[in-house]
């Protein structure tokens, strides 16, 4: 599958004018600096003083404007109140508090106030980090990882094949999905390595084999959804080829316990079809052995087969026959052609 310069004599003054510039400038930003470095550092009485001053006089125990009291609330411990201060904060960086018609603190006391109760908040936040519900990511299960290749892909896959099956509480299988342990990784790993090479397609030219099984108690007397109508019995499931190529196709027939084709009896011809998106691409006839050892009496059906890369149904079914020619002494259980059910 397979990023130097002539200058006039009346340039020579441009630079004085330049550097003159530059030292008012020095000047003032220096004035600036001396003027912060001036201010005191805020502090939690100076805090208390600026709210008794400008916010208690509607926050307070009696009144309590907005339900909301600042008297008694602790300011040296801002965290122990912290969604109160914070919305205190908002009010006081948006300008909203106090009201237009009551006294205004001077921009000085009202950024001193701001910063302390940031501060105070941050360094809370830093003592005691508390990031809350971490658990708001899982894994996808089995399920919904199927799903998500097919939705994103468009390709039908078998995750039951790829993945270990997922736990279940309660019922369901997507309730114990927080953990992802190593050996859990490397099975989603793996399944996204041989996802993403049918995706995309690969070069490699190793040679690799996939069995589709057919369970055990599939009957095999009725057509079978999917099929072509005239046939009975037999299987179809979608593949995805990796890349163009010729791939070799065989058919095992099932066995009972004693290793014998259960539905070969006496002489009669059963004719098998290789399909190819529910298009026949080989047709074999199959019969029991002279001897009656059933051992290769399916080694004949093969077929190399070239194959475009992309998903493909491949099938293999009977062609019904009449149900007149069928005699044997199982007829009324409707079981010729399947001994375990």
């Amino acid at each position: 599958m397979r990023h130097l310069t002539l200058t006039t004599c009346s340039n020579l003054f441009r630079p004085r004018l330049f550097i003159a510039r530059a030292a008012t400038m020095g000047v003032a930003l220096g004035v600036s600096l001396g003027a912060q470095t001036a201010i005191a550092q805020p502090s939690s009485s100076s805090a208390r003083e600026t709210l008794d001053r400008y916010c208690v006089t509607c926050h307070s125990d009696r009144l309590e404007t907005a339900g909301l009291s600042l008297e008694q609330i602790d300011v040296a411990n801002a965290h122990e109140g912290a969604e109160i201060w914070e919305k205190v904060i908002r009010k006081l960086r948006t300008g909203t508090m106090p009201p237009s018609t009551r006294p205004q603190p001077s921009a000085a006391d009202r950024g001193a106030l701001v910063s302390w109760f940031e501060s105070s908040l941050d360094q809370a936040a830093a003592d005691s980090p508390n990031p809350g519900r971490t658990e708001t990511l899982r894994r996808l299960n089995r399920t919904e990882y199927q799903n998500a290749i097919r939705d994103l892909l468009a390709l039908d896959i078998d995750s039951r094949a790829l993945l270990p099956p997922d736990e279940s509480g309660y019922g369901f299988d997507n309730v114990n999905v927080g953990d992802l342990s190593p050996a859990l990784l490397d099975r989603y790993i793996s399944a996204a390595q041989k996802i993403s090479r049918l995706a995309i397609g690969s070069t490699q030219t190793s040679l690799q084999s996939d069995v589709i099984r057919v369970p055990a108690d599939t009957t095999q007397e009725d057509h079978v959804a999917g099929l072509p109508m005239g046939t009975r019995g037999g299987m179809t499931a979608p593949y995805t080829f990796a890349q163009d190529g010729e791939y070799d196709v065989s058919i095992r027939l099932a066995r009972n316990r004693t290793g014998n084709i259960g539905g070969l009896r006496g002489d009669a011809m059963h004719t098998v079809q290789l399909l190819l998106d529910r298009m026949p691409v080989a047709t074999f006839t199959v019969q029991r052995p002279e001897g009656g050892d059933d051992k290769f009496a399916d080694a004949h059906l093969a077929l190399r087969l070239a194959v475009t890369a992309g998903p493909h149904d491949v099938g293999a079914t009977f062609l019904k026959r009449a149900s007149s020619l069928l005699e044997t002494e199982r007829q009324p259980l409707l079981s010729h052609f399947n001994e375990q059910r």
